[in-house]
């Protein structure tokens, strides 16, 4: 349990997105020779079956890349473009149909893309949606050979980790980060309405992926203020307002990361100004970030004075393909 409160101003809270860590490789040193000839005759000897499996890893299902971001940002935007009533679309899906349909090529024919998008979307008898398809459902309107639903299955799992933010593959502890907070993501989202990825990039861009002293220390994920409604633990820390403004404020300090992602939502929920610029009112990852930024969750400017805040979640949601969150959200619902 954390004391009743803490005292004193530590570090420097900064919300904001840090992107990557640079790892620094480990030296090896060994002052027995005899050990160090004997630990490189075994690196010989074993050196083809490394190699092997160095390439079979590369070249898995796990972190291959077969598409650009640019032509992941042009299915992204092709998904959002048919999203409609909140019912998020999965890019890679779309993009693994269309492969399979469109002679083994990725590249987006407008001509299909309909068909494709309806393929996913679930309509009740006077053509409302209703709800999404499943991906193999969607597989199966289209009565292909079996190869070829082997393949677009086959595609989906390569795309699964296709990614703007193209190190994200092969990064173990973001990729925890993420599962960790989409758990609660989706408890929040049935008790609040508020989108899986509007949480989780809130968690990674107000924390820098868990290393912020805030969310490290005080398991703080989203920088939430400690005001006169708050009853609980809380921390001093200089923070940044608007561009360069240095001040210090009180935040939250939780026992767990479980109990502020939790808090999070509740928050947002019993703070009437959010409700008032339609964040439960907003269907869209895009809508619930303005809706956020209009409530002043954060003051974030560029150097110009504009306010950047929906900006920076969408970028976040974006490039780490934080909405397909959203649409195994809708079609669990």
């Amino acid at each position: 349990m954390l004391l009743s409160k803490f005292r004193g101003v530590s570090s420097i809270y900064k919300g904001s997105y840090s992107g990557l860590n640079n790892y620094s490789k480990v030296k090896f040193t060994n002052k027995n020779i005899k050990a160090v000839i004997f630990l490189l005759v075994c690196f010989i000897t074993v050196m083809s079956v490394i190699t092997v499996k160095l390439i079979g890893l590369f070249n898995s299902s796990s972190n291959k890349m077969i598409l650009s971001m640019e032509e992941i940002q042009s299915y992204i935007d092709l998904a959002d473009k048919y999203t409609i009533n909140g019912y998020q679309l999965n890019w890679q899906e779309i993009a693994a149909i269309n492969y399979v349909i469109n002679d083994s090529s990725f590249s987006i024919n407008e001509d299909i893309s309909e068909t494709i998008v309806n393929s996913l979307l679930k309509k009740d008898k006077d053509g409302n949606i209703v709800g999404l398809n499943s991906f193999k459902s969607a597989i199966k309107s289209f009565d292909l050979k079996s190869n070829d639903e082997k393949e677009a299955i086959e595609k989906l799992n390569i795309l699964k980790n296709n990614y703007i933010h193209t190190e994200l593959a092969n990064d173990v502890d973001k990729k925890k980060f993420i599962s960790d907070v989409e758990s609660i993501a989706y408890e929040n989202y049935k008790k609040y309405g508020i989108l899986p990825s509007i949480t989780i990039s809130q968690a990674i861009l107000e924390s820098g992926w868990g290393e912020s002293t805030l969310s490290a220390e005080y398991n703080n994920l989203f920088g939430i203020k400690a005001d006169s409604r708050w009853d609980g633990n809380s921390v001093d820390l200089e923070t940044m307002e608007n561009y360069d403004d240095v001040i210090v404020g009180a935040f939250r300090a939780y026992d767990s990361l479980k109990e502020s992602i939790r808090d999070h939502g509740k928050f947002l929920y019993e703070n009437d100004r959010y409700a008032q610029n339609g964040l439960f009112n907003g269907k869209t990852y895009k809508e619930q970030a303005q809706a956020l930024e209009n409530a002043g969750y954060s003051t974030a400017k560029d150097e110009v004075g504009n306010l950047i805040y929906a900006d920076k979640l969408v970028k976040v949601i974006q490039e780490n393909n934080l909405m397909i969150f959203d649409t195994e959200a809708k079609r669990n619902n």
